[in-house]
């Protein structure tokens, strides 16, 4: 016997899901029975959750970007023909 949970999504994202599920043959509630059942399978959620998933946007890194763009704004920095360039100055 099936029973019933609620859950709170963003009607957008509610949409662009229920879409991603139909192309794949699937309803939302199949879906998320399947992602249940990996979880009690693994006893896991089955991917990684981080709040630094992206590099591109960690501090560093655009602390990195905004130095970068000071210094051409100041007319400094170098330029390059070939990306195997850049990657020789670092080690």
């Amino acid at each position: 016997m099936s029973n019933h949970t609620t859950i709170r999504v963003e009607p957008d994202k509610k949409a662009e899901f229920a879409q991603l599920c139909d192309d794949m043959g699937l309803t939302v509630s199949g879906a998320i029975n399947i992602f249940i059942a990996k979880v009690l399978q693994c006893r896991r959620i089955p991917f990684e959750i981080s709040a630094d998933s992206d590099p591109f946007y960690s501090e560093t890194n655009q602390k990195f970007l905004l130095e970068s763009i000071a210094q051409l704004e100041r007319g400094e920095g170098n330029t390059y023909n070939d990306v195997s360039e850049i990657l020789s100055e670092f080690p």
